[in-house]
Parts: structure tokens; C-alpha cells; sequence
């Protein structure tokens, strides 16, 4: 039988909630960000592609979490996930990993 852990599904939802944190700072700076917004505005154009970055990545996260996976593709997933995303810090890798290895949550 191929089931969540429980551990794995709150890692995916810190993984998640971190995921929608980074995407409402990044609404907000485009939000504010001050008028005329010209085509060669390097700045707004970064925040555009930032917002487009967290919203692919949240769609993975959702879409994993809705899967039937066992614990060990959950995992391979979580890491496969965090090496590669450069919006979660270094610091709620390090705490996820541990959450992981520790059985925690």
C-alpha cells in the first residue's frame, strides 16, 4: 500500500506556505512599484519572471502533494525539489531536511 507519511505532508506544506510567502512579497513589489513601468525596466521585468518562477513551483508542490506517493518518492521529491529552487533559503532547506531526517512534524 503506497501512502503519505504524515511528516511528508506537513513538509510539503511548510514547503508550500514558504513557496505563497515568497509569491505575496513579490505581488506586493509589483503592486507598488512606481508608475511608468517602461519595457526595458530590468527590475520589473526580474519580479515578473520571479512571480512566474513561484507560481510553477507551487504548482509542483500542489500537484505532488495530491499524488498516491510513499514516503521514499516523497523524499527523493522534497530534495530533488530544494536543490533546485532558489526560493526557499538556505536556511528552510537546512530546518526541511532536518524535518526529513529527524521523522518530525
Amino acid at each position: 500500500m503506497r501512502v503519505k507519511m504524515t511528516r511528508d505532508i506537513s513538509t510539503w506544506t511548510m514547503v508550500q506556505q514558504h513557496l505563497e510567502k515568497e509569491m505575496r512579497r513579490v505581488n506586493d513589489e509589483i503592486r507598488n512599484y512606481p508608475a511608468p513601468i517602461p519595457a526595458c525596466d530590468a527590475q520589473f521585468n526580474y519580479l515578473l519572471e520571479e512571480r512566474e518562477a513561484l507560481s510553477s513551483g507551487l504548482v509542483r508542490v500542489r500537484e505532488f502533494m495530491k499524488e498516491d506517493s510513499d514516503a521514499e518518492d516523497a523524499r527523493r521529491f522534497i530534495d530533488a525539489f530544494l536543490s533546485v529552487s532558489t526560493y526557499v533559503g538556505d536556511s528552510v532547506k537546512r530546518e526541511i531536511r532536518a524535518l526529513i531526517d529527524t521523522g518530525e512534524r
